[in-house]
């Protein structure tokens, strides 16, 4: 498989963030980002952000610098977000989460925290997902998924080569999600990044447990979505998936 190299470029020399201070113009630090990030430089997660490597209404992405010069991914969630208003949906119903305080400050800390437990449930569970570092407040490490420095790029931007392979391989990774007691909730291609290892899913934080009263329904859009997606190659041959309309098993993760 070729590999699906992101065609951002490296920012130049003089755009890059100053390496001795946090790049404070983006609108996405205060203090609470600020005393997070300096937590994660004290136990060696991360020396420098290098720059954006993913900008979103919620939360923009980072590619990092470790203390070994390896890199890593950092997501940090804007906690002045419109978007928080419609999180709380996804965490209803979810005991791990039951304590959380309900002004938008502690609705983001808890959804870093849930995309954080997400992504080590699932990493667990074998799907291809990044395997998660560590949290605080409203910022989340985890591997960086690229090459030679650059991102992957997103199924959206560079489409697929074999599309009958790349559908079944995210739709038994759908499906470990869900005997892993996870639905991920909003399944596209605008989140699953093409890389020399097959399709990763991305943006967990959403997913939701199988005990949500619209799992199901989460569960048969996310499958609909991705064949939807899939079935505009002309040389894709999967049938479209018949809705479910029970949940079954209603299995819990284990609390962590």
């Amino acid at each position: 498989m070729a590999l699906r190299q992101s065609k951002k470029k490296r920012p130049r020399r003089e755009d890059k963030q100053d390496k001795e201070s946090w790049p404070l113009e983006e609108g996405v630090f205060d203090r609470n980002s600020l005393i997070a990030l300096d937590r994660f430089r004290g136990k060696g997660i991360v020396r420098t952000l290098d720059y954006c490597i993913a900008e979103g209404k919620e939360a923009n992405v980072y590619r990092a610098t470790k203390e070994d010069g390896s890199f890593v991914a950092v997501k940090m969630y804007r906690l002045r977000s419109p978007s928080f208003v419609h999180m709380g949906q996804y965490i209803e119903g979810d005991r791990r989460f039951s304590k959380i305080k309900g002004n938008s400050q502690g609705l983001i800390f808890a959804w870093t925290q849930k995309e954080y437990r997400n992504l080590e449930l699932l990493h667990d569970a074998g799907v291809r997902v990044p395997d998660p570092i560590a949290f605080k407040a409203n910022i989340l490490a985890m591997e960086f998924l690229g090459v030679d420095g650059l991102p992957y790029s997103r199924l959206v931007e560079v489409g697929s080569e074999d599309p009958n392979r790349d559908y079944d391989l995210i739709r038994a990774d759908v499906k470990k999600m869900r005997e892993a007691g996870l639905v991920h909730g909003d399944l596209s291609e605008f989140n699953i990044l093409m890389t020399d290892k097959g399709p990763y899913i991305i943006d967990c934080g959403q997913a939701v447990l199988l005990t949500h009263p619209r799992a199901l329904e989460f569960y048969n859009r996310d499958l609909r979505t991705l064949w939807k997606y899939f079935s505009k190659y002309p040389d894709f041959d999967r049938p479209e998936p018949v809705a479910e309309e029970s949940e079954g098993k209603n299995k819990e993760p284990e609390n962590k």
